[in-house]
């Protein structure tokens, strides 16, 4: 199994828009993102991506190929983090072959696999709704 390793992901030719992220050598100059750029919505964990090595600096190039996740997006409140329901759907998550982050303690990504169905999307919007966490993307 492939070892994960931090790089330093540039998305500007400038240097400026840089994050450390994990990732998985694919290829040369190929890498799969095993965690979700949060400044780069448009990219995900998962996503097969090709870049150019410049001095121990990766500068994106293109996206090779997307990830076989559906990416959910919401914003949660104190009380809904720390839910016994939220902690529950997170598990079931997992079980379920999907994936789940948290950034900045409040930044709540799901990825769930493309092949299923929509049962996990209809859990997290029932909590959403209990909790009153924003809608996202």
């Amino acid at each position: 199994m492939p070892e994960f390793m931090e790089v330093q992901l540039c998305f500007d030719e400038a240097g400026r828009e840089i994050e450390i992220l994990e990732v998985t050598r694919i290829g040369e100059n190929e890498y799969r993102i095993e965690e979700t750029p949060v400044f780069r919505p448009d990219l995900s964990l998962g996503d097969i991506i090709k870049v150019k090595e410049e001095r121990g600096v990766c500068y994106y190039v293109e996206t090779i190929r997307k990830s076989d996740y559906r990416k959910v997006v919401r914003l949660l409140s104190r009380e809904a983090a720390r839910s016994l329901e939220l902690a529950a759907f997170r598990e079931r998550v997992l079980n379920r072959n999907g994936k789940w982050e948290t950034v900045f303690g409040g930044l709540l990504i799901v990825h769930i696999p493309r092949e299923a169905d929509k049962t996990l999307e209809t859990e997290l919007e029932a909590i959403a709704r209990t909790y009153g966490i924003d809608g996202g993307k």
